[in-house]
């Protein structure tokens, strides 16, 4: 039984698939066989019951009422079908009627409900003038009293009427599936799917030189009509959509034949909806946005398109800062997760220039969630830092990977400074946390300008801490300098005096010295505790 029922569930979904690609075909079936079924089963009534005797009155009235019910039947039918189309294109997009234009279903029940009233109507002429002669021929003999309006059907016309009534029948029991497609027309996911199968790689590199024509308008204009109705579930469907059907189409061409264009064109797509979202503060929608925007970044790396991966992060990027001018903290924390395993993949492929911006937009992200107070997010994108800046400095084969190390030291040096100012020693000790990892790794894979920039980012923080007596943090810069100094004393030197020369202001330095101060008490006593550990 578990076999069978597997077997019919693959069925349906596989007929459900075929009545979506191919709707004329799979509608032409449905009703076809509907029809068949109905007939079949009146016929079999007919002979059972022994209906096949109606005398010519009962088969004019009969026929005249079946018409006129047929056509009160369509009329309210089609009317409420335009009205559900108006109320629908209303709520999502004016484009959503080219869906309904195509939709087979309309047009066939028209067919059947019009062949059927006309066919009926030939036989109602049919019956009138074989009862008008059976009338004539009745006054002048026996049969008189026939004429009366009585006469029997012939039966060579007995079939004729019954199949008209059949044809009634199956009018009837067509607005069943008709009716049944339609509810499914008007849900928010057959429409996105509807609209997305018009995008083509085709179709948007045409779209270049006349934006009316950009096959992926349609679905975003469902997409932004939702977002402004707070219609999460509408929105999560048409990003998902689209999404999936960029990427199969950017999946099935060969790398550089238009990757650059698609995906320029589909991420400022998806930028503007993100804005559009983060205006609204709706930070579920911005979720999704920046989700739709990773999972697109992790095809485009998968497949080794470097140009798209490079679109993907420019415009995530935008989104980003729109979610961070309205402090959205969640939309902040999932850009952050998504820059990472964008920037990993990245790393891998030696996709050097998304690398550093990834690595740019993770500082940013860091530096402007502590201005706003933002702890989790700020948290989050030091660590996300230090993960790109040890994976680039391990795996990097370039040069222009392995900047990324050192802009990680850079930027997590910049994100401690501002947590100083700000007065959350929290953030600085993680900062500084994430920096002796980007350290040890810069270190250990030999690259001095890195190794340079920590020595000056745990000064930069030390010294700024000092300024504001956070005492803690100070001891803990001046500890891990010392660490990095025991295994690169010549670097951390040079690098301190570099950073030093820097300072122009007096107040500056003077909170520096002592910094340094700390920093050679510290390193005093680690060089005390290892001649100890040697003994």
């Amino acid at each position: 039984m578990r076999g069978l029922g597997e077997g019919l569930g693959e069925g349906l979904v596989g007929w459900e698939s075929f009545k979506f690609l191919h709707p004329w075909p799979a509608r032409l079936v449905e009703y076809f066989s509907c029809l068949a079924v109905v007939v079949l089963a009146c016929c079999f009534l007919f002979r059972e019951l022994n209906l096949f005797h109606t005398d010519a009155e009962s088969a004019r009235y009969l026929l005249s009422a079946l018409v006129q019910s047929q056509a009160s039947v369509v009329a309210i039918v089609v009317s409420l079908t335009l009205i559900a189309v108006q109320l629908t294109a209303s709520a999502y997009s004016p484009r959503v009627v080219d869906i309904f234009k195509r939709n087979p279903d309309l047009w066939l029940l028209l067919f059947f409900y019009g062949l059927s009233m006309f066919y009926g109507l030939g036989v109602l002429k049919l019956v009138e003038a074989a009862g008008g002669a059976g009338g004539a021929g009745g006054a002048g003999g026996a049969g008189g009293a026939g004429g009366a309006g009585g006469e029997a059907v012939s039966g060579s016309l007995e079939f004729w009427v019954s199949l008209a009534f059949w044809l009634g029948a199956f009018s009837f029991v067509a607005l069943f599936p008709y009716l049944w497609n339609i509810f499914e027309l008007l849900k928010a996911e057959e429409i996105v799917k509807r609209l997305a199968v018009g995008i083509t790689r085709e179709k948007i590199l045409k779209a270049e030189d006349n934006e009316e024509e950009d096959p992926i308008l349609p679905v975003l204009d469902v997409v932004r009509s939702a977002i402004m109705k707070y219609d999460f579930a509408t929105t999560r469907v048409g990003l998902k959509e689209v999404t999936e059907r960029v990427a199969e189409i950017l999946g099935s061409e060969s790398a550089g034949k238009g990757e650059e264009e698609i995906s320029k064109r589909f991420c400022r797509h998806l930028e503007r909806v993100g804005r559009l979202a983060a205006s609204r503060e709706d930070e579920e929608s911005v979720w999704e946005v920046i989700e739709n925007l990773e999972k697109f970044g992790e095809t485009t790396v998968k497949r080794e398109l470097k140009k798209a991966t490079e679109n993907v992060v420019w415009f995530l990027g935008a989104v980003v800062g729109a979610a961070a001018e309205k402090g959205l903290e969640s939309g902040l924390i999932k850009a952050v997760y998504s820059f990472e395993k964008i920037g990993k993949k990245a790393v891998e492929k030696d996709f050097s220039i998304a690398v550093i911006n990834t690595t740019i937009y993770l500082g940013l992200i860091g530096i402007t969630a502590v201005e706003k107070g933002l702890k989790r997010a700020a948290q989050r994108a030091g660590f996300s830092l230090a993960e790109i800046g040890r994976i680039a400095a391990a795996k990097g084969h370039i040069e222009e990977v392995k900047e990324a190390t050192f802009l990680a030291a850079k930027y997590l040096g910049k994100l401690g400074s501002t947590a100083a100012e700000k007065g959350l020693e929290d953030i600085i000790l993680d900062a500084m946390f994430n920096l002796d990892f980007v350290g040890s790794t810069s270190e250990r894979n030999g690259l001095e300008r890195a190794t340079k920039e920590v020595v000056r980012s745990f000064g930069e923080i030390g010294r700024k801490s000092v300024e504001k007596g956070f005492k803690n943090s100070a001891e803990s810069a001046a500890f891990y300098l010392t660490i990095l100094t025991l295994s690169s004393e010549e670097v951390v030197k040079t690098a301190i005096q570099d950073y030093e020369s820097m300072l122009k202001e007096e107040e500056d330095r003077d909170a520096f010295r002592k910094f340094m101060k700390i920093y050679k008490q510290k390193l005093k006593e680690r060089r005390e505790k290892k001649r100890r550990n040697a003994g």
